[in-house]
């Protein structure tokens, strides 16, 4: 759970919805969205790595919210966009994203970029963003490079954080965490994408299912920044820690409040500042919607 106060989330989440003009009881940012439901079952090694119990039952049961960024309500799902896969496991909550690192370091630096995508000049406000934050470009070179998605079943989803993996002996192993889907989908082309309906992505959920991904540990190199969520790592070594099948899109009766600082005993919290900042606006803006 993040440290930060509610005042601070509150104010952080005020600035979002200023900055893109979204309505403050609404969601924020991945406002479409569509819901599914399964179960996580873990590999064989994951126990060694994490004493959280999801590593040591043979079956979990999982709530997952994908999600669309551009356009807000009203966008259209072939937008090449910074899809989302949110997903509560237990006592565990996974944001991840499409993008493998993010355009920011902070609460206040999400805020200010928003601020240049949102302008009334993009083209001049989003150069200057990067000029005072160079570590922003990498995020902002693979945006450029992203192709309209297939399904959200076919995408690979990632931390931009590290998470401490605790094993029995307390021993801490950074990782970065992704969602790898067992059936890719190759992306479509920008006539493909807009040849389909508003909601295709949402709409065609059902139809993929049952889904499975893996669930990914990268693990740094010595060289790597491992707490710099603008930063992708030169390491290639991966560790699946067990598998997500997706066996029906279903509405939960009670929607979950994702944190992505809801973790349990046997993982620890990012270190960096962005996870504390993301966690606290997060809480705020819950709350705002339940009122």
């Amino acid at each position: 759970m993040s440290s930060h106060s509610f005042e601070d989330g509150a104010r952080l989440a005020d600035q979002v919805a200023s900055a893109t003009g979204a309505d403050p009881s609404d969601r924020l940012l991945h406002t479409r969205g569509a819901w599914a439901a399964g179960a996580f079952t873990p590999s064989e090694i994951a126990a060694s790595l994490s004493a959280a119990e999801i590593f040591a039952v043979s079956r979990t049961p999982a709530t997952v919210r994908f999600s669309s960024t551009l356009g807000g309500a009203h966008g259209h799902d072939g937008d090449p966009s910074d899809h989302g896969m949110a997903a509560r496991i237990g006592d565990l909550d996974l944001v991840m994203f499409t993008l493998p690192v993010f355009f920011a370091r902070t609460g206040a630096d999400m805020v200010e970029f928003l601020r240049a995508t949102n302008s009334p000049d993009p083209a001049s406000a989003v150069p200057a963003y990067v000029a005072r934050h160079p570590e922003a470009a990498v995020a902002l070179d693979l945006a450029r490079q992203a192709r309209p998605a297939a399904s959200f079943t076919g995408l690979t989803y990632h931390s931009v954080h590290a998470f401490g993996l605790l094993d029995p002996t307390g021993t801490t192993l950074w990782a970065r965490l992704s969602w790898r889907p067992l059936r890719a989908a190759q992306p479509l082309t920008p006539e493909e994408s807009h040849s389909r309906p508003q909601d295709y992505l949402r709409a065609g959920l059902h139809g993929e299912l049952p889904a499975r991904f893996d669930l990914v540990a990268h693990i740094p190199a010595t060289q790597d920044d491992v707490h710099d969520p603008t930063r992708l790592w030169s390491s290639e070594q991966l560790v699946t820690l067990g598998t997500l099948t997706l066996e029906r899109a279903e509405v939960p009766a009670s929607e979950p409040g994702f944190d992505p600082l809801r973790l349990p005993q046997g993982i620890a919290a990012p270190l960096d500042r962005l996870a504390r900042d993301r966690s606290a606006a997060y809480l705020a803006a819950q709350r705002r919607r339940r009122g």
